[in-house]
């Protein structure tokens, strides 16, 4: 159907397929939407015969050559994008080679692409009785008279007609108009009210009111002028009609904030720590960028235990004082218990939880009292970026170097990066923390690009000096103890426990005390193999050996999640001889239940927390002293502050360090470096036991001194070698395809074009490497093959070069594997 033209068009980046990143589609505005529709605006528009979201990039009155279609509706409620988060999603566009409305989606309001509905309504001022209807345009139009907004399903059901052509010819005629509402979300999101003072100065109040506003004022200093619980005041003796009188004469104001999970609610009141003299030289920097309103970054270089988390708190208490917002990010929602009930207990009726594993009506809740300025500091994982603050004065990135900061899906990008651009664009302060810093961010720090802060000491306990002084005793860092398991297998130590370690384990439940063992594999068994001939047990659809899981009798593939019972004789020769190899978490945990039957002993590992466990459990049942000994995988290295710990055991140090990716040193020293960081943080006396077959490798030698220095000057040597970032950057390009043949044909054809692209660029530093077939050949029952691009001018060519449906583009990958 065609449709006259409108003398107002606008381009649009809609939510579509495109191999054009910034392609738009242009429309007409219909002339009852003239002066609604702006740039930057979220609207509705038709692609083929369906409602697709899109966002305005332009508004203009040049005609195109070709006819154009009306645009339908803008969303509602009205949703614009901030200046800066229209120049922040046009950067993502190009910085990660996405689509222009992939760039712009996670700033958009929560679930609204998938939870709306459409809604016909009479237009404004249409006289009573429009001529020349129909009899069922007229009972379209009478109902909607008589029952005001109705979705057209509702209207197709009470007249019994399906109305495609009923509604167009209305909609054209100026008698209705259409509209796409963003549907509300069942069950409505449990909240908390609280009151602060309002904009007004309370005059004309009764004597009973005045009374109570006093109250308020002093409850308000009190708590520093963080919001007063609305049920602490009704205990106060200030009654709910009091509190509402006020609000409706604007001397106070009630917030209806998201009710944090039990998990985070505060403990206790916030306690104000003295500061080591390392934190106040750190904090002086911080504070000074924080009041002089500059755009900087900091890289606070703290050891496990040094009081990063207080300057985190600091930073966010002074960002306040100065009417500004925060936004503090955690790794993983599920590890990060303890650093958001400090937030909490600091900062009540200001916090926000906003992360993806909410309910809609939470989620919803939560961003919108971020939009309104209600909640002026935002938790949560990386997704937690993109919320709608306007007076961003703080970016806190708890744990930097953690790979969960990378999206794994368009737009790729890593919450660093786009937390750079963001500081920028509001004259804010980027505090980036962590004990085993991406060496990346070392580097940074290296060329000035951004501010080292270090703290080399661990916060120990208060002590009185001899002159009535108060100060803080340095509290060391455990001794790591590295066991050679060759030796242990050559003295016919078979097990997977170094005499060492089980010594050290002794002596903890002897003492009191609790123990953490690490290995970062789950199950019984890594590989199930038939003796005979040689045959594994490998997934049907991947390239990898299934893991048996002895608590639930399967064997499971990692990677897809296929299940089946393990095989009483081998499918190969009919043979008995099947045999299980390897250990997981599973596996160190029924062996410490035999070797110690009286040690109360929890596993903490992927298993388990899908099962629904929650973390906060595990650190009540820690403090409560109720288990003696954690067994887990990476998940119980980061995190969790177990004040009884005193014994840590690497059960094999090697199991990503000779993986085919070059972080993988990066990684395992990571790893090893904040998993012996959970001894000793509360008293002297902790031991750390790594058990490695290569003892002599530079991120075991170093993580067992706690010395990342070294670590970073070997890696920095190993990757200016290797042309490895920070020294030339890399593009991952991947491709899959259910049939091999066919996926490595595509891959050679688009390695050619890349070739040639970048002859015709000039762009002779970028190296195109491969196609060869991904670490893992076969994932989901589809082949992958990968072409790598190195060189400084990786991303310039990836974004010029017209790439395929199908690629999966990944600039400054995290992982080759």
């Amino acid at each position: 159907m065609s449709y006259p033209a409108s003398p107002l068009l606008v381009d649009v980046a809609a939510d579509v397929p495109t191999v054009e990143r910034r392609r738009l589609l242009t429309y007409a505005v219909p002339e009852h939407l003239i002066g609604q529709i702006e740039e930057r605006q979220l609207v509705w528009v038709p692609v083929r015969d369906e409602l697709t979201l899109a966002v305005v990039v332009r508004c203009h009155r040049e005609l195109p050559s070709f006819p154009v279609r009306p645009l339908y509706a803008p969303v509602e409620p009205a949703f614009r994008l901030y200046p800066w988060q229209w120049e922040v999603a046009e950067w993502l566009c190009d910085e990660t080679v996405c689509s222009l409305f992939e760039a712009v989606s996670p700033f958009l309001p929560p679930g609204i692409s998938g939870h709306t509905v459409e809604v016909l309504r009479l237009r404004p001022g249409m006289p009573d009785a429009a001529p020349r209807l129909t009899s069922v345009q007229r009972a379209l139009v009478d109902l909607l008279a008589e029952r005001g907004e109705m979705t057209l399903e509702a209207a197709r059901r009470a007249l019994g007609r399906r109305l495609t052509t009923v509604v167009e010819r209305l909609v054209a005629a100026g008698v209705i108009e259409r509209a796409a509402r963003v549907r509300p979300w069942s069950g409505p999101a449990a909240t908390q009210r609280f009151v602060r003072l309002g904009p007004e100065a309370g005059n004309g109040l009764t004597p009973e009111q005045r009374e109570a506003l006093r109250r308020i004022q002093l409850l308000l200093a009190r708590r520093e002028g963080a919001p007063v619980p609305w049920d602490m005041l009704r205990r106060e003796g200030v009654t709910a009609s009091l509190l509402s009188g006020l609000a409706e004469r604007g001397a106070i104001e009630i917030l209806e904030l998201p009710r944090l999970p039990a998990a985070l609610a505060p403990q206790g009141s916030p306690v104000d720590l003295d500061l080591t003299p390392e934190q106040i030289r750190a904090w002086n920097h911080i504070r000074d960028a924080l009041r002089g309103q500059r755009s900087q970054v900091f890289l606070l270089h703290g050891v496990t235990g040094s009081g990063k988390t207080e300057l985190y708190l600091r930073a966010t208490a002074e960002c306040l004082r100065e009417g500004r917002q925060a936004i503090v990010l955690v790794p993983e929602i599920a590890l990060a218990t303890q650093v958001l009930s400090r937030f909490a207990a600091r900062f009540p009726g200001q916090v926000v939880f906003l992360h993806s594993a909410l309910s809609g009506s939470e989620r919803i809740a939560a961003w919108q009292a971020v939009a309104r300025g209600q909640a002026p500091v935002v938790l949560g994982p990386r997704s937690a970026l993109f919320a709608p603050v306007s007076r961003l004065g703080l970016v806190v990135i708890d744990e930097e170097h953690e790979a969960a900061y990378k999206q794994d899906a368009p737009p790729r990008y890593h919450a660093r990066a786009v937390a750079r651009q963001l500081v920028s664009r509001h004259d804010a302060v980027l505090l980036l923390g962590s004990a085993t810093p991406d060496v990346s961010s070392a580097y940074a720090c290296d060329q000035g690009e951004v501010i080292r802060l270090e703290l080399r000491e661990r916060v120990g306990p208060r002590v009185v000096r001899s002159d009535g002084q108060v100060e803080r005793a340095p509290l060391l860092l455990p001794p790591v103890e590295i066991v050679d398991m060759r030796l242990e297998l050559q003295r016919g130590n078979l097990g997977l426990f170094s005499q060492a370690l089980l010594q050290a384990l002794s002596e903890a439940l002897a003492a009191g005390e609790q123990a953490i063992l690490l290995l970062n594999r789950r199950g019984l068994a890594t590989v199930v193999q038939c003796r005979a001939c040689g045959h594994v047990e490998s997934c049907p659809f991947c390239d990898v050996p299934l893991v048996y899981h002895a608590d639930r009798g399967l064997l499971i593939c990692h990677r897809c999640n296929f299940r089946r019972p393990p095989p009483s004789t081998c499918p190969a020769c009919n043979s008995r001889a099947v045999s299980y190899y390897g250990a997981g978490t599973q596996r160190v945990e029924r062996d410490i239940r035999r070797i110690f039957p009286e040690a109360r002993v929890a596993r903490w590992d992927q298993d388990v927390a899908r099962r629904g466990l929650d973390p906060a459990e595990l650190v009540r049942l820690a403090r409560r002293h109720e288990v003696d000994i954690v067994i887990g995988t990476q998940m119980i290295a980061k995190g969790f502050d177990f004040p009884l710990v005193s014994t840590i055991g690497v059960i094999n140090a090697d199991t990503q360090l000779y993986l085919p990716d070059y972080r993988a040193g990066e990684r395992t020293f990571q790893l090893l470096t904040q998993v012996a960081g959970r001894a000793g943080r509360r008293s002297p006396g902790g031991r750390v036991i790594v058990q490695t077959y290569t003892p002599d490798h530079y991120a075991i030698q170093a993580a067992s001194r706690h010395d990342y220095q070294a670590f970073y000057r070997e890696e920095l040597a190993f990757r200016r070698r290797h042309g490895y970032p920070p020294f030339r950057r890399l593009v991952r390009l991947l491709y899959r395809h259910s049939d091999d043949l066919a996926c490595q044909i595509a891959a050679e054809s688009m390695a050619e074009r890349l070739r040639a692209e970048a002859t015709r660029l000039g762009l002779g530093d970028v190296e195109v490497l491969g196609p060869t077939p991904a670490f893992i050949s076969r994932l989901r029952g589809r082949y992958q093959w990968q072409i790598l691009l190195r060189g400084s001018d990786a991303q310039r060519l990836a974004a010029a070069c017209t790439i395929d449906p199908g690629w999966v583009v990944d600039v400054d990958p995290i992982s080759l594997l």
